[in-house]
Parts: structure tokens; sequence; C-alpha cells
């Protein structure tokens, strides 16, 4: 009787452990997802912001060689930045 006792407790508490443990690993993998998007998420923002610098370097350079008017230039960077 006794015995049967003692088996029923370690069968639930193995069963908690068993539980806990799932649940760890789970949230470990959530995190592990939410972190990979955030880094493509911040990469894909990098390679945005490099396009936007060299479309900006060149708009100047074609403004620095009066290859643009003051306007022209004005309008190429205000589409570029999206304003």
């Amino acid at each position: 009787m006794v015995t049967s006792i003692v088996y029923t407790l370690i069968g639930l508490i193995l069963c908690f452990v068993l539980y806990i443990a799932f649940r760890a690993i789970n949230t470990g993998m959530e995190a592990k997802k939410a972190n990979k998007d955030l880094e493509n998420s911040t990469n894909i923002s990098l390679d945005n912001q490099e396009d936007l610098i060299k479309k900006l370097t060149e708009l100047k350079e074609l403004h620095e060689k009066k290859i643009l008017s003051d306007e022209e230039f004005a309008a190429a960077k205000k589409k570029i930045l999206g304003e």
C-alpha cells in the first residue's frame, strides 16, 4: 500500500518535471525564432541604409558636377528620402 503511494508520487513528480522541461524548451525555441526574425529585419534595414547612402552619394556627385540643378537635386533627394 505504502509502496504504491510512493510510486504514484514519484510518477507525478516525474510528469511535473517533464512538463516543466518541455515548457522551458518551447520557450527557448520561441525566443530563438524571435531573435532570428529580429536579426533578419536588422540586416534588411542595414542593406536599405547602404543603398540609400549610395543613391544620395551618386546624386551629390551629379549635383557637384553641375549635371543637376539645385531644384532637380532637391526634388531627387526628396524622392529618395520618401518625403
